[in-house]
């Protein structure tokens, strides 16, 4: 078991957190198969917290969690996650219009799917009883859960944790102690416009990323001094669509999603690196009076786009949701963030495991001294960065 100060970090990204599952499958393959998991803190957002609390249920063997998130993600298809009616959003949008012009009274929430397929397939799949035999037991540390308050505009991180960890407050996020359930992986999945918002005590809350300007704030919280991140940003170079002749719908929600998704995390990275470095000018033992740590972050992050991995799949969405694309500027011919997002089918989440799963091993050494693993296989590196200190 590591370090109870180790957290593992696992943004959103829709169905390209596949990634996420082959990179903690190179992970495990570091550790004996009867280890328990090396992250006692568990911090997910979105798609990302599906992945965190489904490896919280079997904490006690990270072999077992990782291979039965692999089993999950590898026969995962659209109709699991959401359902789309085309009939049924042309008959609201109808109807509702229409109403407007009677009476002042306001439509509800606007949304395209459906997600109470992903609400039965969690029932289906996740104990959740399991998470608190695994923190009683010594197995688990804490799991956190982060979704957007509608109301406030609070990032708000739902944790289940031990008695030590209390809750907080600060400026746009706070943290609440409570049981992890379904109502808040869905929330914290639920993409403005996409997916309904979800209804938790008297509040609505959406998808954690939205107000999420600190997503390494979650894991130092409860206690963490390094956390893994496995992120889904696309590499430097990309950016292969020009926008010169025209702008779509598609490029817009592209970019949307592409910020929601990447930026926060990569300037709270820079923004502990500074820190760091100004602790590491401070006498140690006015470190300890002020009560300042310093905190190291290793990131890892695709080698590839994948969003341009994605695109020989789009036939391999049902038709519907290939028409819907289609309006909103997805035609096959480019990238789109919004596509891949979306695409929930076996192909696709595959090859992205089998990409965090080689990228990974790739990065071993590094991952391995990160984690304080002392005797991991001499592989080369890839582009991620490194550990702030």
């Amino acid at each position: 078991m590591a370090k109870p100060n180790t957290a593992l970090l696992l943004t959103g990204g829709g169905a390209r957190a596949a990634y996420q599952v082959g990179a903690l499958k190179a992970i495990a393959e570091l550790y004996p198969r009867n280890q328990g998991i090396p992250f006692p803190i568990l911090c997910g957002t979105s798609a990302g917290a599906l992945n965190a609390t489904a490896l919280a249920c079997h904490a006690s063997c990270f072999h077992l969690g990782v291979r039965k998130l692999e089993w999950v993600w590898r026969r995962f298809e659209t109709r699991h996650i959401f359902d789309f009616h085309p009939g049924r959003l042309l008959w609201r949008l109808l109807y509702e219009g229409s109403a407007g012009l009677i009476h002042p009274d306001p439509n509800r929430a606007f949304n395209l799917f459906d997600n109470s397929p992903l609400r039965k397939l969690l029932e289906q799949l996740i104990d959740y009883h399991r998470i608190d035999d695994n923190i009683l037991y010594g197995s688990l540390e804490a799991l956190a859960i982060t979704a957007s308050d509608y109301e406030s505009g609070l990032s708000t991180t739902f944790f289940q944790g031990r008695s030590q960890h209390h809750p907080w407050e600060r400026e746009r996020r706070r943290g609440i102690r409570t049981l992890i359930t379904s109502d808040h992986l869905i929330a914290s999945s639920a993409l403005p416009f996409v997916f309904p918002a979800t209804r938790i005590g008297d509040k609505f809350y959406g998808d954690g990323s939205i107000h999420q300007l600190s997503p390494l704030s979650p894991a130092i919280h409860l206690g963490a001094e390094r956390i893994l991140a496995i992120a889904l940003a696309p590499p430097p170079q990309h950016n292969p669509t020009q926008y010169r002749e025209r702008l779509t719908s598609s490029h817009i929600a592209s970019h949307l999603l592409d910020t929601v998704f990447t930026d926060t995390l990569n300037s709270d990275l820079e923004r502990l690196g500074r820190i760091n470095l100004t602790l590491s000018l401070i006498p140690e033992r006015d470190r300890a009076r002020l009560k300042l740590k310093e905190v190291e972050a290793c990131v890892l992050k695709p080698s590839q786009d994948l969003d341009v991995l994605a695109l020989p799949f789009l036939p391999q969405l049902p038709t519907e949701m290939r028409r819907l694309l289609r309006v909103l500027g997805v035609k096959g011919d480019e990238t789109s963030s919004l596509a891949s997002f979306l695409m929930f089918v076996p192909g696709y989440c595959q090859q992205l495991i089998a990409l965090g799963y080689q990228d990974t091993l790739d990065d071993r050494s590094r991952v391995a001294r990160f984690l304080d693993i002392q005797s991991p296989a001499s592989v080369s590196q890839v582009t991620a960065v490194q550990p702030a200190r």
